[in-house]
């Protein structure tokens, strides 16, 4: 059994979920064993990874898991479900209620917009007006966790439910002589004992200590960890009481400067990491070129270092058939990314105006939620440069498939990458792609000349050149999409299973030596 440890998971997920989801899929498909685990709480939380696809049999929460709620019937919670003193007077807010006694408001109801209007939280008020608690009622439709507010209006305790209302899980806040917060965790009768955690690191690492012994999560085989949020998770992780084989996972590059692979500083997720090497059973890079790298920079410890794509393309798109080039919409040029400064969209913003002086009805669309109010400052550039008539930004879609097939161009002028899984997702929906050749990724995807152009970091010219190469050249363009939807099978899911079993492999070896 493979555990895959993440922080959370939410409804605008990044590249990291994506790629956990996708690994669970293909990890299905060859029947090996594995699950998501996160440790954030989220009343909402099933409703996410419903909309993922992701089965509460593939998933574990912390909360849930101590809450004994990794399984539960879903039941309906209504207002008429709810005991409310029938004297207080009751005022509609939209699809709310407010009560209100002798014209003091005591009570808020807030329900979710469904079609049965389910009740989110039950916000309780003192006749000064004061918020005394909140009530939240988990998605699947049980009261999950009761926050209880002090005098200056802050969550000072929550407390944290079983389905069948018992009390297992205590969250203090405080303040040391600092102001500094401490929060400290009580978990209740817990295999009959009660224990105090400092921290959402130290119960965390209570928790996979908890899992990893379990067997009615795990199975009865070998358990080992890919942790692919380091920064996160990775001191609870080293600081298991129970030795299991443990892996970290790069999602994207480890240092700062691609110009000095042996001494530039970390990238901040993976430094701590990469300070406690030794501490790891492997570190598992995602091109070629990053273990080449990795190997160069730190092969002299002894872990090794084992390389495996992010990004899978199905077989079921594999086998779908092709969009016929002349579906695609003339000159739509798109780019799916996070709106943020590492993505360097402001760069093919300033590269546009010289893409619509020789291609004047050329559209360019983004797609990606914005990190830090970067879209903002984009938003300007697009009035600055005039260039609003021909640029939209749609925000996070969930049918990413049908924009690589509408498109005709998809560019990534990022400035640092991993192996975006974007570009294989385009590639595999037959959609020729312009990037910067940069470390990691673009050049493990792009076959320059043949699907696509690679082009120089930092060159909006040149940039700008490529874009309007391909776009004035449909015959060749049409080329580079039949040639992408050959090429995307480099990362089937027989190709990158292959490099898995080399994990799975080694976690049975450790185990056989215990």
């Amino acid at each position: 059994m493979l555990l895959f440890l993440n922080d959370g998971i939410q409804e605008n997920k990044s590249g990291i979920e994506h790629a956990q989801m996708k690994r669970l899929k293909l990890f299905k498909q060859f029947q090996q064993p594995a699950k998501i685990v996160t440790r954030q709480y989220s009343n909402e939380l099933h409703l996410v990874t419903r909309h993922a696809g992701i089965a509460d049999a593939d998933f574990v929460n912390l909360f849930d898991y101590f809450q004994d709620a990794c399984t539960v019937v879903p039941r309906d919670v209504t207002i008429r479900d709810l005991k409310i003193d029938p004297s207080w007077r009751r005022q509609a807010d939209g699809i709310n209620y407010s009560y209100s006694r002798n014209g003091h408001r005591v009570l808020y109801v807030r329900r979710r917009n469904d079609a049965k209007k389910h009740i989110i939280n039950l916000q309780y008020f003192d006749h000064y007006g004061k918020l005394l608690n909140v009530k939240w009622y988990d998605v699947r439709g049980f009261l999950s966790v009761e926050q209880v507010y002090d005098w200056q209006g802050n969550i000072a305790t929550e407390n944290y439910f079983t389905p069948t209302g018992k009390l297992t899980l205590q969250l203090v806040h405080m303040k040391d002589k600092r102001s500094k917060e401490i929060k400290t965790y009580h978990l209740f009768d817990y295999h009959g004992q009660d224990y105090q955690f400092t921290g959402l690191d130290e119960l965390t690492r209570f928790f996979y200590d908890q899992l990893v012994t379990d067997r009615s999560v795990c199975g009865s085989g070998p358990v080992g960890l890919v942790v692919d949020r380091v920064y996160e998770v990775g001191w609870a992780v080293l600081h298991m009481k129970n030795r299991v084989s443990r892996y970290m996972q790069l999602h994207n590059d480890h240092v700062n400067n691609n110009d000095d692979i042996l001494h530039s500083t970390l990238n901040y997720n993976y430094e701590w990491g990469l300070r406690h090497l030794t501490d790891w059973d492997g570190i598992i890079a995602l091109t070629p070129q990053q273990q080449a790298d990795l190997k160069a920079r730190f092969g002299q410890a002894g872990t090794p270092i084992f390389r495996i794509p992010g990004p899978i393309v199905p077989d079921t798109v594999l086998a779908k058939p092709k969009v016929p080039f002349a579906k695609r919409s003339k000159n739509q040029v798109v780019m799916v990314a996070r709106l943020s400064p590492e993505k360097q969209q402001d760069q093919l913003l300033k590269a546009w105006p010289q893409v619509l002086a020789s291609v004047p009805n050329a559209r360019l669309d983004f797609w990606g939620y914005a990190n830090n109010n970067f879209d903002r400052q984009l938003k300007k550039i697009v009035v600055d440069e005039g260039i609003g008539h021909s640029v939209t930004f749609h925000g996070y879609t969930t049918d990413v498939n049908s924009v690589y097939e509408d498109a005709q161009l998809l560019v990534l002028p990022s400035r640092v990458e991993g192996l975006p899984l974007s570009l294989v997702e385009a590639q595999s929906h037959g959609l020729p792609i312009v990037a910067n050749d940069i470390k990691y990724g673009p050049a493990d995807v792009v076959i320059d000349g043949r699907d696509g152009l690679l082009t120089k970091n930092g060159d909006i010219a040149g940039l700008a050149r490529a874009i309007i190469t391909l776009l004035s050249n449909q015959d060749q363009l049409a080329e580079m999409s039949a040639n992408a939807y050959v090429d995307s099978e480099r990362y089937s899911a027989p190709n990158v299973m292959k490099l898995w079993q080399e994990i799975i492999a080694d976690v049975e070896k450790r185990e056989a030596r215990k």
